[in-house]
């Protein structure tokens, strides 16, 4: 099942180890034997979770279902926040081994019960997709040690360029943005040798709310932003030293490169004086 965008310590299982891809997907809400009696346990069951509050976030274009285990009839009937009817979905009336489904395409909150049982009753949250793990392999390839560089993962519902900008003297990296991303915020994992103590963010040069989380695999970083954002600016105390591996072999092969032309020079002068000097000794004899 996907993880929902809000439980911030899932967060962290998502971005260091799923790699899926995000498809709409179905998810199948049960109820169970016994939930005409408003003394049962539950009225709910999700299946993949296990969770019995009527309650489910999912993302635009998932649908859900409900499927009736119990022997009494039942209805899924949409209701305001103040528990009025309002009409925007009604299953009618419906047995054990039946079931109900709808597809969410809008965002907001739609809560539900019966008809016929009123203390059964749930909400479907509908929130923005926050898009797949992804990655940036290779930042600051020319500052690293063994000039590999680092690999940044990101939750976007679109892609940022792999081009990222290190800049070692303000201590900052900057992400562009490749396309138009519905999300209200992105995700980052740094590596914690890339960037130390984050302590300032920009998006399109102006400084945004952040939240960061130090955790074994890097620092979490989550960032608001806007439909229309292009590019993010990280700042912290310190980023990967200026003279890298990669930037430490190009001023070395620099070195010796002059090493060796002034050499070479030097021989061939040295060679062309003493080749003179013979001619002008052959000649007094």
């Amino acid at each position: 099942m996907r993880v929902t965008f809000f439980v911030l310590p899932l967060l962290i299982v998502m971005i260091v180890g799923s790699t899926s891809v995000a498809f709409a997907e179905n998810y199948q809400i049960k109820i169970p034997s016994g939930a005409s009696n408003s003394n049962a346990p539950f009225f709910w069951s999700e299946k993949s979770t296990g969770v019995t509050t009527g309650e489910i976030t999912v993302f635009p274009g998932d649908s859900i279902t409900w499927r009736i285990a119990d022997s009494a009839l039942h209805t899924i009937t949409s209701v305001s926040h103040s528990g009025e009817i309002d009409g925007v979905f009604d299953s009618g009336v419906f047995t054990v081994g039946k079931s109900y489904t709808r597809q969410f395409d809008e965002f907001g909150d739609f809560y539900y019960f019966c008809i016929i049982h009123e203390w059964m009753n749930g909400v479907v949250h509908v929130v923005p997709n926050p898009g797949n793990v992804k990655s940036i392999d290779n930042v600051g390839s020319g500052y690293s040690h063994d000039g590999l560089g680092f690999r940044v993962k990101y939750i976007l519902d679109t892609n940022l360029q792999n081009t990222v900008h290190v800049n070692p003297n303000d201590k900052s990296l900057t992400f562009k943005i490749s396309t138009h991303s519905e999300n209200e915020q992105i995700t980052f994992l740094l590596p914690k040798k890339l960037i130390e103590n984050l302590n300032a963010v920009l998006v399109d040069g102006v400084i945004t709310a952040f939240e960061t989380e130090v955790t074994s695999s890097g620092t979490k970083l989550v960032i608001l932003i806007t439909t229309n954002s292009a590019e993010i600016k990280i700042m912290g105390t310190k980023v990967i030293p200026e003279f890298g591996f990669l930037a430490l072999s190009i001023l070395s092969v620099g070195l010796v490169s002059t090493l060796f032309l002034t050499r070479s020079k030097f021989s061939n002068n040295f060679d062309l004086y003493n080749c003179k000097q013979f001619i002008i000794f052959s000649n007094e004899f």
